[in-house]
């Protein structure tokens, strides 16, 4: 562990006049919000590129839907003239078999109509849901599939907090660090501050997790993360984090 901490820490806390202090919150206020506007129209981006790829998918399921209904239809018109003529031989097992396939293509086109969710969607579920190997599974692929650069350090994140909850700190570390020296004035950076000096905690390198956090509470102090790293400096961590 004494080698990862000079590689992931060159710090040089410099301290200035407030007015200097002053301009350095505005600049990062204005960097986040900047971030944050990005982050939103990157959502957007992706969530129109899968519904144009469901599109074809849907126009597809509604042709065969369609012509199931005209089959039924017709088959459904045999029957009656058959019935109106007294005849007995009427194919009632194709016309079941028939309306059991048109309510099954029914269900799956009503559920086509609802946006197809990105492996980002599908890992963070995965990850809530506590299955975390296929979490991580699903978090990487996206990430490999070139996606919006303002998703990349939520990406980032997300993978880091599976591997954190998978036991393995060290990989979690460096992910966190990605997010933290490539995405500092995006939303995760606080977080993934937190859970990197969690992370060290857990490894037993208390003195390196001390540090990252009082750098946390120093450089983003009113965020929720910062709060979270004050309690751990003050009481530990708890069995719970």
């Amino acid at each position: 562990m004494n080698r990862i901490f000079p590689l992931l820490f060159g710090l040089a806390f410099l301290v200035g006049c407030a007015t200097q202090q002053d301009m350095n919150s505005l600049k990062w206020e204005v960097d986040a919000l900047n971030t944050r506007l990005a982050k939103a129209e990157g959502k957007l981006k992706e969530k129109d590129r899968l519904t144009e790829q469901g599109l074809g998918q849907q126009a597809e399921l509604q042709a065969r839907y369609t012509e199931i209904q005209e089959q039924l239809a017709s088959l459904q018109g045999r029957i009656d003239e058959l019935k109106a003529a007294n005849k007995t031989a009427v194919n009632e097992e194709r016309v079941k078999s028939l309306e059991k396939e048109m309510q099954n293509l029914k269900t799956l086109f009503e559920a086509s109509k609802e946006p197809p969710k990105s492996l980002f969607d599908t890992g963070l579920e995965k990850y809530r849901a506590g299955r975390f190997s296929e979490a991580l599974i699903d978090l990487k692929s996206f990430l490999s599939s070139n996606p919006e650069p303002s998703l990349v350090d939520d990406v980032q994140f997300w993978i880091g907090e599976t591997l954190y909850s998978l036991g393995k700190y060290e990989d979690a570390i460096l992910r966190y660090d990605t997010v933290i020296k490539k995405y500092s004035s995006g939303g995760k950076a606080p977080d993934a501050l937190l859970k990197q000096g969690m992370s060290f905690y857990k490894l037993g390198d208390d003195q390196t997790g001390k540090l990252v956090l009082e750098h946390l509470v120093q450089d983003y102090p009113s965020t929720e993360a910062a709060s979270k790293a004050k309690r751990i400096l003050k009481d530990g961590l708890g069995k719970d984090d």
